[in-house]
């Protein structure tokens, strides 16, 4: 990773455009014209972004693919999930649990977009869009998932902008020479958020 972050060449604007990119641009910087970017490392949900500021179309203007098998790894899947919780046990808020877990619940979901379902019953021509539908058939068919890291971890430092994996990324990305340095920092940050979380 330090070798691909300290070849600024390949970032466009190098580490300071780099970090003064938003989101939203990030994904439009490779449907400008020319192009400022040739690929977005990013999760099913950027589709969203894509449509809505760029003119680009599924498969034909952008497309998805597994990420490469690293020493003939099996296919592996990282992602984010939702969860329901019942606070009060009742046989009608049990029913509903129960509903939601069904194939028949999902596929409504499935079927309006925007959303993936692991459940192996959901039939792939219930996802109308092709992406989706090559997404949620890898999530269905993973012989491994792994939560993104940052889901994972206290919100202290997986998820709050500013501290955390956040800032300390940024700081990898402006000194990607300091491997050992920021892994200390990243073990010590992590460290303060489960003590404190």
């Amino acid at each position: 990773m330090a070798k691909i972050l300290g070849d600024t060449d390949n970032i466009f604007g190098g580490t300071q455009g780099a970090l003064q990119t938003d989101f939203p641009t990030s994904v439009t910087n490779a449907f400008a014209d020319p192009p400022k970017a040739a690929m977005v490392l990013e999760a099913d949900f950027v589709e969203g972004e894509i449509l809505n500021s760029t003119k680009a179309k599924p498969e034909t203007g952008f497309n998805v693919f597994d990420f490469p098998s690293i020493n003939d790894s099996p296919p592996s899947v990282v992602g984010g999930g939702d969860q329901v919780v019942m606070f009060k046990d009742s046989p009608a808020a049990r029913a509903l649990v129960e509903y939601l877990a069904t194939p028949e619940a999902a596929e409504i979901w499935v079927r309006r977009g925007g959303f993936s379902s692991p459940n192996k019953g959901v039939p792939e021509s219930a996802y109308q869009d092709p992406l989706l539908r090559a997404t949620a058939t890898a999530l269905a068919n993973a012989q491994n998932f792994r939560f993104d890291l940052s889901d994972l971890q206290p919100s202290a430092f997986g998820g709050t902008v500013g501290q955390g994996e956040f800032k300390l990324f940024q700081d990898f990305l402006s000194n990607p020479s300091d491997v050992d340095g920021i892994a200390q920092k990243l073990e010590d940050a992590a460290a303060a958020a489960y003590k404190s979380g």
